[in-house]
């Protein structure tokens, strides 16, 4: 309890909050999203309809997401997360109520809709949040550590929700997520009780803002685009992995649901691992590079389309786990040390623009095809586009400018 009392030991308590806060709020957007994708599937007896709803969220951050991150400039940070988890809490209880009279599919496409509007706004304000009480040197342990914990609460969601959907049904499921988003407000509270943002920083960042800063195309920070192509890149890589991770089980490797939970369980390995090796030692951490990753991650895609084996395909997603979620904390850690810190907010959603313009043109895709594409040829034709996009930008590297602006 000393901890949480008196001047200094107050401060240091924040990082710990912060992190359950991290946990509870990955778990009940992940518990939402194992709901949603069970019910979208179940209703409509289609792979289509899961691709539909994740692209209607997709298209509502790449309009917003700039928005959301000038309004986490503008006001203090943690209030934006906590006006974020109300209102996420209030949407998961009239999700619940329209479940008992309209259309599941249809409440769901509204839902998640808004749902991604406000989360998207909420992780950019989280993590906007943590240079205010974490050391420039620490950053890259402190954000891998963030990231375990996030990795943690999508294990805990996706294990307590398959329970809660066996058990309760489809009207009572949503408010499981409501009481995670409940923690993760208690959490934001109580660092607000210990820890508030200068008036100074306030007003500083207030004079920033511009119009153009709204708009989604915007991209002010020119030594962040290649980078950001990149990461996009893998970015999407992650979205594919979850539309399409069960149906190349059931269609390709015949497998079991069972199966599944495995190739799950090793790509939540390999991103624990990966969040990890930040935390080895510095010396390995500097080493590390966006682009490496890019073309590793596209050479494991590639293997889908020539081998297909239930172990290789469970090595292939614990490696591809690792690798994408050493860049997310690459980036996390690039933005937070380089970028002021009256523009984190906008600056993180730029590259979140960015991210789910590509996957959104994936997801397009995968309407448009449907089944007459296998799973292993959209992954292996998206490895090559990886391994052609880090070539180029390979070629075009800037070999005379610092190592730190070369490895990423």
């Amino acid at each position: 309890m000393g901890i949480l009392i008196g001047g200094p030991t107050r401060r240091n308590s924040a990082p710990s909050i912060y992190l359950f806060c991290v946990v509870a709020s990955a778990s009940g957007r992940n518990a939402y999203f194992v709901m949603a994708a069970w019910i979208a599937t179940d209703v409509s007896h289609s792979a289509s309809a899961l691709a539909i709803l994740l692209a209607l969220g997709s298209a509502a951050e790449l309009l917003t997401s700039n928005l959301g991150g000038a309004l986490v400039d503008r006001f203090d940070r943690q209030f934006v997360c906590v006006g974020c988890d109300l209102i996420r809490l209030a949407l998961m209880l009239l999700t619940g109520f329209g479940f008992l009279f309209g259309d599941a599919l249809t409440i769901l496409y509204v839902s998640w809709t808004i749902f991604a509007i406000i989360d998207r706004t909420h992780s950019t304000a989280l993590q906007a949040i943590i240079p205010s009480f974490v050391r420039p040197e620490n950053l890259g342990s402190f954000n891998s550590v963030s990231y375990v914990g996030m990795q943690t609460g999508n294990l805990l969601a996706a294990l307590v929700t398959g329970f809660t959907l066996t058990a309760t049904g489809t009207y009572l499921t949503p408010l499981l997520p409501g009481a995670f988003f409940i923690l993760s407000l208690l959490a934001l509270l109580a660092i607000l009780s210990r820890q508030q943002l200068s008036s100074a920083q306030c007003c500083s960042v207030n004079r920033s803002i511009r119009r153009l800063d709204l708009m989604p195309t915007t991209f002010t920070l020119q030594s962040l685009k290649a980078i950001s192509t990149m990461y996009a890149l893998i970015y999407a890589m992650g979205m594919l992995i979850s539309v399409l991770g069960s149906a190349y089980v059931i269609h390709e490797l015949e497998g079991s649901a069972l199966q599944f939970g495995y190739l799950e369980a090793g790509w939540a390995l390999g991103s624990i691992a990966g969040c990890a090796t930040f935390l080895v030692g510095s010396a390995l951490s500097r080493r590390q590079s966006v682009l490496f990753h890019l073309t590793l991650a596209g050479i494991i895609l590639t293997v889908f389309l020539v081998l297909q084996s239930f172990l290789l395909a469970l090595i292939q997603m614990t490696i591809l786990g690792f690798s994408y979620n050493i860049a997310r904390v690459l980036i996390d850690v690039r933005v937070q040390s380089t970028v002021p810190v009256g523009m984190l907010g906008r600056a993180r959603s730029q590259i979140h623009t960015i991210c789910v313009g590509i996957g959104l043109l994936a997801y397009g895709a995968i309407c448009v095809m449907g089944d007459a594409i296998l799973p292993s040829e959209i992954f292996g034709l998206f490895g090559a586009l990886m391994i052609a996009v880090a070539l180029f930008c390979y070629v075009g590297m800037d070999r005379g400018g610092p190592p730190e602006g070369r490895l990423v």
